[in-house]
């Protein structure tokens, strides 16, 4: 609590969203998680266009509120984390697939709720899994529209524990 003491609480979820509506916030920043494992399949994958995976990295940049954030490194066997620029260098056409499941969504802080899911890591006949802890921020964001500014609450995926 004295950790948040200097947020205002304009700025916190529970004083502006009904629990049923933070809930459903969450399965929203699950599928957030599930995009990022996808996107990440699509720069691993030998098949997929140059072009393509320059549009998914910029996509992958933007699930980030930190663009420095880190996350799992899935090429090693021991759980540590790595710069999300690093990590698409070392997947890169390494024919990586992720599969996910068992998600489960801590109480909500603040700004932020933590989503743990496990992991399984395929790349040829090489099977991992790692029990993952992603942070979800849920912050309001100014976003103008013409000449109109708007605050508008965004999800952004943080920091990756295990």
């Amino acid at each position: 609590m004295g950790q948040n003491a200097n947020l205002p609480a304009a700025t916190a979820i529970k004083a502006n969203f009904t629990i049923a509506s933070i809930k459903a916030y969450q399965e929203s920043a699950t599928l957030k998680v599930e995009d990022y494992y996808y996107y990440l399949n699509l720069v691993s994958s030998t098949t997929t266009a140059e072009d393509l995976k320059a549009e998914v990295k910029t996509t992958l940049f933007s699930l980030f509120e930190d663009k420095n954030a880190k996350v799992l490194d899935v090429t090693t066997t021991t759980p540590t984390t790595i710069n999300l620029t690093d990590l698409l260098a070392k997947i890169e056409n390494q024919d990586y697939s992720f599969t996910l499941s068992n998600f489960e969504n801590s109480i909500v802080a603040a700004d932020y709720w933590t989503t743990k899911y496990q992991l399984t890591i395929h790349q040829k006949e090489t099977q991992t899994e790692q029990i993952c802890f992603q942070r979800v921020l849920f912050k309001p964001t100014t976003k103008t529209f013409g000449t109109t500014k708007k605050e508008i609450w965004t999800l952004f995926l943080g920091e990756i524990t295990f």
